[in-house]
């Protein structure tokens, strides 16, 4: 790490923490329930300062916590009704519902289901009536005929939808439904998005009684509604209300910041105004929430129980039904259905076979092709360490021997990619079998290594594969002599590394972890001498206990460079541990923690890390939480579909350029949003590194790296006990 970055890194740190303690928000109520998570309103939700409700504006004066955005009454009954129309604390004498007219012929209950739509044809499923709730109709269907393909899996998805909506009236009860259309996804198959499908579908329904405890309901979309169905269906009383609805949806958004003081926010906002005037940003400029500067995250939860129960099925929330809507539902289907052992069964059967290239490194490949195409990462080196890390751990826990081979694969390509060059100064990023073309970065080996190609050059991120692999290959190799070699093989190359690569002669971190790794291959005293005479410096002790250069800061912050500061963590403390160094060991330790405390919104690899090697405070357990929701968003397979967030009308621009220190975005670029997307919706090589104010990817049959990022975190967290055999 160079000390520009890492003094860019404590400063960035210190102001967070400045945010944290001094201006995260103006009452300080954290009323989400998570310590851990900056105060998620943009102003102090009331004025008696104890209701801590989660609406962003004061909702009352009385304190009586309701979700009303205005104090409803005098009273204090807690209903949904925004005004005390009686005089004995009841809105409506009796039922508290927030109909116009309550007749009680019309019952609350839940009934059974049966009918057709013009569309979809038959489906049979439950409709619940709880008067009172808000909505209070909810309607969960299943179509008789209607399925749907996953191309990856192999097998066709029953289709299920739920809506949730508005009964109103009494003796001519009547319901409507709002189902969105434009989402994520723009294209899927033969069907495109379009601007006009921005504005929702109206479904208006019409109850009429036919005798005693049924009903027939009629359906129709409302007048100039882009798309239009009609269905017709009989309820039939089934039984009362449970405690609980029988669907609750769960999705929402999360303010990850407070808001920023407004001198600074002036500022800003001055210094970015000829940014802020690049056609990007027509549509959203002017918008209140663009002004704000509050970023969001999505916090998806709707129906994770319902999808580890139905694992062939999906269910449609809210949304017009066609192949786009039903396809973003399957890619929450792949990423709930499977508990996390079955998904690691499926990334681990697949990467040797798909995401291996032949010489042991971390690739690409698309799908389908026979014979197998694949395509090399530029960031291979990396990616190799970490897959290789993910089948030490997989193996020291289960004990089997396919993991052991996947590790020694792993283990001679980064051999190979630090032979090829034949320089101790550098490294090779990448090899693959050698190929004519390809680039000028490609270079053909010479002597024994003219059958390959090696990618130049290595770099500071690259060499933490080289850290992370060798350390972790010569701490739990088996003890047996058949292996003898490959320790000797990291021995000799831990040494080149500490004595002649560039990249690590830096001074500090590289330098650090180069020479403790060969003390402990080596045993040579000169190794150990060099890292204690530069861990020393007590500028490195604090950025390390300060949390390793973690920062989350107004939507901000280096998104791969989390992930490349957990392996730097990694390799100290696996460093310190096997030394025994009970003082470094400590300052890491209270690293990890402090890291939480500097980004809590953002991280996966980070907390289970932590969690894995060291006993954060129970404070930092919701830290851990959101880590542990970014694996359960994880989908197998991965699959890079067509995705714009801008096709959704809610959907606004975010003020702030991503990585604002490169300054490449002054001639536009670095372009994020205010609204972060689930895992599912952000398919890159490795998403959980991705940042989730991503808002657009293209659609390509290739997928890149398979599943090292998950395998990596799950096999760390699940040999440590973070994770258990049934999770």
């Amino acid at each position: 790490m160079h000390s520009l970055k890492w003094i860019l890194a404590v400063m960035a740190s210190c102001i967070v923490l400045a945010m944290v303690f001094g201006c995260s928000s103006n009452g300080g109520d954290d009323d989400t329930g998570n310590p851990n998570q900056i105060d998620d309103d943009t102003i102090d939700d009331d004025q008696a300062s104890d209701d801590d409700d989660s609406e962003p504006s004061d909702d009352d004066s009385g304190g009586d916590d309701d979700t009303s955005p205005v104090d409803d009454d005098s009273g204090g009954d807690d209903d949904t009704t925004p005004d005390d129309d009686d005089s004995g604390g009841d809105d409506d004498s009796g039922d508290d519902d927030d109909s116009a007219a309550d007749d009680d012929t019309f019952e609350s209950g839940i009934f059974t289901v049966t009918g057709s739509d013009s569309l979809q044809g038959d489906y049979e499923g439950l409709v619940e009536i709880r008067k009172g709730d808000s909505p209070n109709f909810i309607r969960l269907v299943q179509y008789n005929n209607l399925q749907f393909p996953d191309p990856r899996l192999g097998f066709d998805y029953s289709v299920n939808t739920a809506w949730t909506g508005t009964l109103t009236g009494g003796q001519s009860p009547t319901i409507e439904v709002s189902l969105k259309v434009a989402d994520f996804i723009t294209h899927y198959g033969e069907l495109d998005r379009t601007a006009a499908d921005g504005d929702p579908v109206i479904v208006n329904g019409t109850i009429t009684s036919t005798k005693k405890n049924s009903y027939d309901v009629s359906y129709q979309t409302a007048e100039g509604s882009v798309h239009s169905f009609t269905a017709a269906e009989t309820w039939t009383f089934s039984q009362p209300n449970g405690e609980n609805p029988l669907f609750v949806n769960e999705d929402k958004f999360s303010p990850s910041h407070g808001p920023m003081p407004q001198s600074l926010h002036d500022l800003v906002f001055f210094l970015l105004q000829q940014y802020h005037s690049l056609p990007f940003f027509d549509n959203y400029r002017d918008r209140e929430d663009f002004i704000a500067a509050i970023h969001y995250f999505a916090q998806t939860r709707t129906d994770f129980d319902w999808y580890r129960q139905h694992t062939h099925e999906i269910r449609v929330v809210n949304k017009w039904i066609d192949a786009i809507s039903m396809a973003e539902a399957m890619l929450r289907a792949r990423s709930f259905s499977p508990k996390f052992y079955e998904k690691a069964a499926m990334f681990d059967a697949e990467m040797p076979t798909q995401y291996l290239n032949t010489l042991g490194m971390f690739s690409s490949a698309l799908y389908g092709s026979d014979p197998l195409q694949q395509s090399e990462s530029g960031d291979g080196l990396l990616w190799t360490g970490c897959y290789l890390a993910s089948q030490v751990f997989r193996y020291l826990t289960t004990g089997e021997q396919a993991a052991l081979d996947n590790w020694l694969r792993a283990l001679d390509g980064l051999f190979l990619s630090h032979d090829m060059p034949q320089d101790p100064t550098t490294f090779g990023r990448t090899v693959r079998l050698h190929q004519t073309g390809g680039g000028k970065e490609w270079i053909q080996g010479t002597g024994p290594y003219e059958e390959y190609d090696w990618l130049c050059c290595g770099n500071n991120d690259m060499i933490q594969g080289l850290y992370y692999g060798y350390l972790l290959s010569w701490l739990f190799l088996p003890d047996d002599p058949q292996y003898d070699s490959y320790r000797e093989g990291i021995a000799q190359r831990a040494a080149i590394l500490a004595d002649s690569a560039t990249v690590a002669l830096d001074g500090e971190f590289n330098e650090i972890k180069a020479n403790w790794i060969a003390y402990l291959a080596t045993q040579d005293e000169k190794y150990k001498t060099r890292y204690q005479q530069l861990w020393s410096n007590s500028l490195l002790k604090f950025y390390t206990w300060f949390g390793g250069g973690q920062f989350y800061v107004w939507g901000i912050t280096d998104w791969s460079g989390q992930h490349l500061d957990t392996i730097g963590q990694l390799v100290l403390w696996f460093s310190a541990n096997a030394s025994d160094d009970q003082e470094s060991l400590q300052i890491i330790n209270e690293g990890w923690s402090n890291g939480m405390r500097m980004n809590s919104v953002t991280q996966t690899f980070w907390p289970i890390a932590a969690y894995s090697l060291s006993d954060p405070p129970s404070e930092l357990d919701g830290v851990l939480e959101i880590a542990v929701w970014n694996m359960r968003e994880t989908p197998f397979p991965k699959q890079s579909l067509s995705i714009d967030r801008r096709i959704d009308p809610t959907w606004c621009a975010s003020p702030f350029p991503s990585l604002f220190w490169k300054f490449d975005w002054m001639q536009g670029g670095r372009y994020q949003g205010l609204y972060g997307v689930p895992v599912f919706e952000r398919m890159h090589s490795n998403i959980l590194m991705t940042s989730p104010l991503d808002f657009e990817m293209g659609e390509t049959d290739w997928t890149d790296g398979g599943g090292a990022d998950f395998l990596h975190a799950y096999w760390l967290g699940r040999y440590y006990g973070v994770f258990s055999a049934t999770d």
